[in-house]
């Protein structure tokens, strides 16, 4: 009986580890569909007007409750890593993504480039590359350091580089920008570390639900982002192929440059993990923000953060087990 009963309960673990690493993976895919063919809800959290803010708190502040930031001090000084994710994220990304897009885009088509300079000028994504980052056994410490950091920067450097590529096609109130920036992205992590304090030990018990809400929210985002962008779709096939190539060159260009980056500064291969994921993704949820609140009549402007962020999911994701064997081995 027992030899029997152990391929059964081989295979269910098989089937049980599949589904606990790529059930999100799974219904990110499945979010493109449904966006295209039931577009109403997507657009009617757009239209809400406090929706994606909403949103967007809640996920930033669920991200600072769940960060751990005992160890960081350690790797604070690492100004060197520090120095390359900012460059990577702040001035390659954007330069990239510019002659990309000037390359690329439609002739007489006004919001192709904006489009995708909205994603070339956000910050690293603060959720997924630290996950990553964790199940490629790499320095999650200063994963943490690069996201926060980026993140913190965002509300000065992404309206210098909107302005700064696109700034004669749109006029962007800055200021309004950046203290939007501070409610909606800084305030919510700076309060999640707050409350960690407090309740960390009391919510144990809750814990893996709690960090199951940022990847919902992220569903929910990319689904928003196709749904508004289905119109533009249909219309034209076109633009999606041309955003689609864009980010898929950009995101691997970004990937190539961050490890030549860890090998020719010779950083450790944790580090070097850190660096790669967290230098090449964009965030989601503030490039959606700033696209419904400043470029909302832009009607392709969710387009390359949608699709850029289901990239960089999907390719990163089937990246960590190189990494891992990496790390584990050094």
């Amino acid at each position: 009986m027992a030899c029997v009963s152990e391929p059964s309960a081989d295979g269910s673990n098989r089937w049980r580890t599949l589904i606990s690493r790529y059930w999100f993976l799974t219904l990110l895919v499945l979010m493109i569909p449904i966006g295209l063919w039931l577009p109403e809800g997507g657009v009617a959290i757009k239209n809400t007007g406090w929706a994606t803010p909403v949103l967007v708190g809640v996920m930033m502040g669920i991200s600072g409750f769940t960060l751990d930031t005992g160890k960081l001090q350690s790797q604070a000084t690492n100004l060197g890593a520090i120095g390359l994710v900012l460059v990577s994220t702040y001035c390659v990304a954007p330069l990239v993504a510019y002659g990309l897009a000037i390359g690329l885009q439609p002739e007489g088509n006004a919001h192709f480039l904006t489009a995708v300079m909205l994603l070339a000028a956000q910050a690293s994504s603060l959720a997924s590359a630290l996950a990553l980052t964790v199940l490629a056994r790499g320095n999650q410490e200063i994963a943490l350091i690069f996201t926060l950091l980026s993140s913190s920067l965002t509300v000065v450097l992404t309206p210098f580089i909107l302005q700064l590529s696109v700034g004669a096609e749109v006029e962007l109130p800055v200021a309004s920008m950046i203290l939007k920036m501070l409610q909606v992205v800084i305030l919510p992590v700076v309060l999640g570390q707050m409350l960690r304090r407090f309740l960390w030990k009391k919510t144990q018990p809750f814990i893996k639900g709690i960090r199951l809400v940022p990847q919902i929210i992220i569903l929910v985002f990319v689904y928003s982002g196709f749904s508004v962008a289905t119109g533009q779709i249909q219309g034209n096939t076109e633009i999606f192929l041309r955003i689609a190539l864009v980010s898929t060159l950009l995101h691997a260009i970004l990937l190539g440059w961050n490890f030549g980056m860890s090998l020719l500064f010779r950083l450790d291969s944790g580090t070097g993990t850190a660096l790669v994921f967290s230098g090449s993704q964009k965030t989601l949820p503030n490039g959606i923000y700033l696209w419904e609140r400043f470029f909302g009549d832009n009607p392709i402007g969710a387009l390359p953060l949608a699709i850029y962020h289901l990239i960089q999911l999907v390719v990163d994701t089937f990246l960590v087990p190189f990494f891992e064997r990496r790390n584990t081995r050094n």
